[in-house]
């Protein structure tokens, strides 16, 4: 291996020395009287103007692979994106309004749209976004209770109230998620997801209300977003 990148290195090197060769050739001419000086000097600045020509050539060709690697580096965008507590109710508030389809909501805390405040940043600007066809909710059974006491008031004073759709399942899984298309052409789903407990939920104490403290943004590019498709899927058809 080590004789191989030493002799792709030679290869690399030919014109610098087929130069060397024949500048010495030139020189040796000179001397044993075969070719003037001036000829010599002709040679060499001829030998000269075509190496700086091969340098130049590549330059131009290292010049267009480094902007090749840079921009395949930097299309690689990230799949996941960590979202901290001070980002939370802007991002989702945008997050919301990018929505080009369904909204689909998958075990979130009821109780935490008891807050008309957090119910106007989380929830309000899905139904009412013109953009949003409908929004599911898969819920546990046991926050059926809080959601018609709590929420559905809130909803039914929205534009767009018609969109929401409740669904009362068991569920086992310790996620919750928010997901939505951002595909103009084709389905695009994108994903913000929180697992319940600490380090990403945060316990109110009251009555169990707990609200995200950290999120993960999941993108389209993700392998992640199939199986939460699956897991909504799924026990959507299993509330019946």
């Amino acid at each position: 291996m080590a004789f191989s990148g030493k002799w792709n290195n030679i290869l690399k090197s030919l014109d610098v020395v087929a130069i060397v060769i024949a500048s010495v050739g030139a020189i040796v001419l000179h001397h044993l009287g075969l070719i003037p000086e001036a000829y010599v000097i002709s040679i060499l600045l001829l030998l000269l103007a075509l190496h700086a020509l091969q340098e130049s050539i590549r330059g131009e060709e290292f010049k267009d692979n480094f902007e090749t690697i840079k921009q395949n580096v930097l299309a690689k965008a990230p799949e996941t994106e960590l979202i901290k507590p001070s980002e939370l109710l802007t991002y989702t508030e945008e997050f919301a309004l990018k929505n080009r389809g369904e909204v689909w909501w998958f075990n979130s805390c009821s109780n935490m749209f008891s807050s008309q405040r957090l119910f106007d940043s989380l929830l309000k600007p899905s139904i009412e976004s013109p953009k949003s066809t409908r929004v599911i909710f898969v819920q546990k059974a046991s926050m059926k209770g809080v959601w018609d006491r709590e929420v559905q008031p809130k909803i039914e004073k929205c534009g767009g109230r018609d969109k929401v759709q409740a669904v009362w399942c068991n569920i086992d899984e310790n996620i919750a998620f928010q997901m939505i298309d951002v595909g103009v052409d084709k389905e695009a789903k994108e994903a913000l997801v929180a697992v319940w407990g600490e380090p990403f939920m945060m316990d109110l104490g009251k009555s169990g209300e707990q609200v995200p403290r950290y999120l993960i943004h999941i993108k389209s590019q993700s392998e992640l977003i199939p199986r939460l498709k699956d897991i909504f899927v799924r026990c959507k058809l299993g509330s019946g």
